[in-house]
């Protein structure tokens, strides 16, 4: 299991702490903190712009936060993590609105909360590079949406 360290902290990751893993790497998730490991650290963010991405203070926008170290070398980093979620796209199908009860004024009250997140992003000067359907999170009770994915 990875031991790794974040800001000065030793942790181990362990099998229960494990989400998902995709192209890139690995989720863990301890404490309500998301853990990402990176299977190839060459394609890990610049550490520079994690920094840049310091900026967007919106809590809805779920950005890299601390680095996590193995063995003195950038592996992944933490970010914040939010549970109970559905992602953007399961929302789409008829299906899914119905049994959900998720109706048109609940449908626009999302399509301005991302609009919103898009204009606060935009009015930091930072471009969105990967706006799609699968970077955001819809809470359960479809009062927020979160952007994911924002390295």
């Amino acid at each position: 299991m990875p031991k790794i360290l974040v800001n000065g902290n030793n942790l181990t990751l362990n099998d229960n702490d494990f989400l998902a893993s995709g192209g890139e790497g690995s989720i863990y998730v301890k404490n309500k903190v998301a853990y990402k490991l990176y299977s190839d650290v060459t394609k890990m963010i610049p550490l520079g712009k994690i920094q840049e991405l310091s900026v967007l203070s919106n809590p809805n926008i779920i950005k890299p936060e601390n680095i996590i170290y193995q063995n003195n070398n950038p592996l992944g980093y933490t970010m914040r993590f939010v549970n109970d979620t559905y992602s953007l796209c399961q929302t789409f199908t008829k299906t899914f609105k119905t049994r959900e009860g998720l109706d048109p004024q609940k449908t626009l009250a999302l399509v301005r909360k991302l609009q919103d997140i898009v204009s606060f992003v935009h009015s930091k000067d930072i471009l969105i590079v990967d706006l799609n359907e699968m970077n955001f999170l819809v809470s359960k009770d479809f009062s927020n949406v979160y952007a994911i994915d924002v390295d």
